[in-house]
């Protein structure tokens, strides 16, 4: 159980003859600047003051978690204590400090925001209650030149640092001290172990090894120096209780993950024991005389030969190539057995019983007997003469073969349905507007519902019987129809065009070339609330050849190009354009944002920023602020008479972030000018805020009428 330090922030002890200085809540919930929650500690720190009760609170810190954005705690007022009491407040996230305030809590019998408790200024001091004064001023690295770059060369210490052992990089270039007892050597990917073990055999063993890993209270994943092998050895210790695997983490090589409700808290204590492989037994893939992997390679090809072999050895013929007889040649085929499997006699005796009827020796040499076709020596024949033109076909029940005598003139051979007759050649069975087809069985056909022609009206229909226009192509099955028109430009095309479409005259109105492209008088197309009438997805580089009118979308800049003059020139582009709200707070107040989405600006880009707040009312001033991200390009204060305040900033973009420039005036605020750079990350959504606070309680207000904000892309011209 671990108790907090702060008595400050310590429940009532239970039978406690002294009552606990009371408490105010403060609860709010904190966002990142992309909108997500954020995730982290909140360090909270004081130094020891007289509570308003004459409590003593004495100087400790807390560490708050804040999940999901969620932040509540409890903590004794400020502003009724002793002078000078404060609270400091450092906001920790993936590992570093993400940014710090004060607080000066006020007593409350509800719980209040972090804008009620917020202190303006880095570090407090003063009378209680009021902003503290700023005695020091904060240097960050960034307004050191060079000092970042200096920073990144040298290398940071990682999760496992500790003094007085060797040092090793780690994979992330973080320097680590090296696990093992004082006694090891340390090998040069830097673990360690016993000396002199070099082409020992047997296992080797870890004992009162520390995990790397930050301890932090939401870091589950932990690494070892090596891989336990096997990995049942491994005996994990929190707080000296072992750990059970698959209950309280899992290991995979030697990444340890917590499972959630055993991940080690600030202040936890990991140790681990576990084997090592045998260095002795070889593992990976085997070579030499042998192939395969061990432990179980297997004799590569070609390293027995014969002379390896005994005669007597017991191996089967299967695996040998027979270079010497190895068996009795008894049995074998003679000279005209193995003529005959080859289609001959060979040389007939009374041994060779193997005869074939490909041998010409033995055909039937008989002259047959003479007879007719439909005679009497056939079984299956009906008796006949035939004449010139006649067919034999099979007729009656049972059938035999039977002359069927020519038929008249101009006739055609059908089938009724039994027999194979005479008739008309021409069919007229097919139903009015039905277009005849040889089917999948070579039969003439119709299909009346599916190709039909409208004679009266000149229309034909694939597909349907609907003659709803010249050609009307359209796949009426509702269950499966599928219709497709395609037209294939043919293998001597050239530069015929594909379609052209003609008037009454037989002058062309449009047509589409063998290339693909479209030429007509005009374009016309309607957009709808689910689809652009005309969309363009772009590619990332520009055509090799434009011409003067040409327009097209570079994916690359994610811009719209056109070609003028014999040049290439991006279009403008507006991000955001529209009205804001109004407000009457003394507190920073958003009245208009622009969200500019992540990866969407390059190198080269230029983004503009009008806007013009009003004032109503002529009793209380007010501010007025322009941010780009987490960077504040403007901050104007104006007084109780000024009735508008309108400007302008300016974003250059460039690798590293952009640089800023911004002019701003009023009805009588003098013309202000500023410059700057901003590093603020173009690669995640980036806001641009307007917004702004009344100098004091009123029902006056401040509002934005308007703001735009546009995009220039980059381009650059020969």
């Amino acid at each position: 159980m671990r108790f907090l330090r702060a008595a400050a922030l310590s429940l009532a002890w239970t039978g406690s003859a002294l009552a606990a200085p009371p408490l105010t809540t403060i609860e709010d919930v904190l966002y990142k600047a992309d909108g997500k929650p954020f995730h982290g500690l909140a360090v909270i720190q004081w130094k020891t003051f007289q509570a308003a009760d004459g409590s003593t609170i004495a100087t400790s810190s807390l560490a708050v978690p804040v999940v999901n954005g969620l932040l509540r705690v409890q903590l004794v007022p400020t502003t009724n204590a002793s002078p000078g009491a404060y609270y400091t407040v450092r906001y920790l996230a993936e590992g570093r400090i993400q940014f710090e305030e004060s607080w000066a809590v006020s007593p409350s019998p509800v719980p209040l925001k972090l804008k009620d408790v917020r202190v303006a200024g880095s570090v407090p001091g003063g009378s209680p209650g009021g902003p503290p004064p700023n005695p020091q001023t904060q240097i960050q690295i960034s307004d050191v030149l060079g000092l970042s770059e200096e920073l990144a060369t040298r290398p940071l210490k990682g999760p496992g640092y500790a003094p007085n052992r060797a040092a090793m990089i780690n994979q992330l270039g973080e320097l680590e001290a090296v696990v093992g007892n004082l006694s090891d050597c340390v090998r040069v990917d830097g673990t360690a172990g016993p000396c002199g073990t070099t082409g020992s055999t047997g296992p080797g063993f870890v004992d009162g090894e520390t995990p790397a890993g930050l301890i932090n209270g939401s870091n589950a994943t932990f690494t070892l120096a090596n891989p336990p092998s096997p990995g049942s050895s491994l005996a994990l210790y929190r707080n000296g209780l072992r750990q059970q695997q698959g209950l309280d983490y899992t290991l995979s090589g030697n990444t340890i993950t917590f499972l959630p409700g055993a991940i080690p808290q600030p202040g936890d204590t990991l140790l681990a024991s576990y084997r090592l492989a045998d260095a002795g037994n070889p593992s990976g893939q085997a070579g030499g005389h042998l192939t395969g992997t061990y432990p179980n390679p297997q004799i590569a090809p070609g390293v027995i030969s014969d002379v390896n072999i005994s005669d007597v050895a017991g191996i089967r013929e299967s695996k040998l190539a027979l270079n010497f007889p190895t068996h009795s040649n008894a049995n074998d085929p003679t000279a005209g057995e193995k003529a005959a499997l080859a289609g001959t006699a060979g040389t007939p005796s009374a041994t060779n019983r193997y005869v074939t009827d490909q041998d010409p020796r033995l055909s039937n040499a008989r002259t047959p007997t003479p007879h007719g076709l439909l005679s009497a020596s056939h079984s299956d024949t009906t008796p006949g003469s035939p004449t010139r033109g006649d067919l034999i076909v099979a007729a009656g029940s049972p059938a035999t073969w039977t002359r069927l005598p020519i038929g008249p003139a101009n006739r055609c051979l059908m089938s009724n349905g039994f027999d194979a007759i005479w008739n008309t050649c021409l069919y007229t069975g097919f139903s009015a507007g039905s277009v005849p087809f040889v089917d999948s069985s070579g039969l003439l056909a119709q299909n009346n519902t599916r190709l039909y022609w409208d004679n009266n009206n000149r229309r034909l229909s694939v597909g349907n019987n609907l003659a709803g226009a010249t050609l009307y192509v359209y796949d009426a099955l509702s269950a499966t129809g599928l219709t497709s028109l395609v037209v294939r430009a043919g293998q001597g095309q050239g530069t015929t065009p594909l379609q052209t479409w003609l008037n009454s005259s037989g002058a062309e109105l449009a047509r589409v070339d063998a290339s693909g492209n479209f030429t007509g008088a005009s374009f016309t197309a309607a957009t709808t609330s689910s689809r652009a009438a005309w969309r363009d997805t772009g590619l990332a580089g520009d055509p090799g050849v434009v011409a003067n009118g040409d327009t097209w979308y570079n994916s690359a800049v994610q811009a719209r190009k056109t070609a003028e003059a014999g040049q290439v020139h991006t279009l403008p582009q507006v991000i955001c354009s529209s009205t804001g709200t109004a407000t009457s707070s003394t507190g920073l107040t958003r009245l208009g944002s622009c969200t500019v989405p992540g990866n969407y600006l390059r190198p080269g880009d230029r983004v503009t920023i009008d806007f013009h707040f009003s004032h109503e009312g002529t009793a209380v001033g007010f501010t007025v602020e322009v941010r780009w991200g987490a960077t504040t390009l403007l901050a104007r204060s104006a007084s109780a008479g000024e009735t508008h305040v309108a400007g302008r900033a300016e974003a250059g973009v460039h690798t590293a972030g952009a640089a800023w420039s911004t002019q701003s005036w009023g009805a009588s605020l003098a013309l202000a000018t500023s410059v700057g750079n901003a590093s603020d990350s173009l690669a995640a959504p980036l806001v641009v805020d307007l917004l702004a606070r009344m100098a004091g309680p009123t029902t006056e207000t401040v509002t934005l009428r308007n703001f735009t904000v546009l995009r220039y892309p980059a381009q650059a011209n020969p």
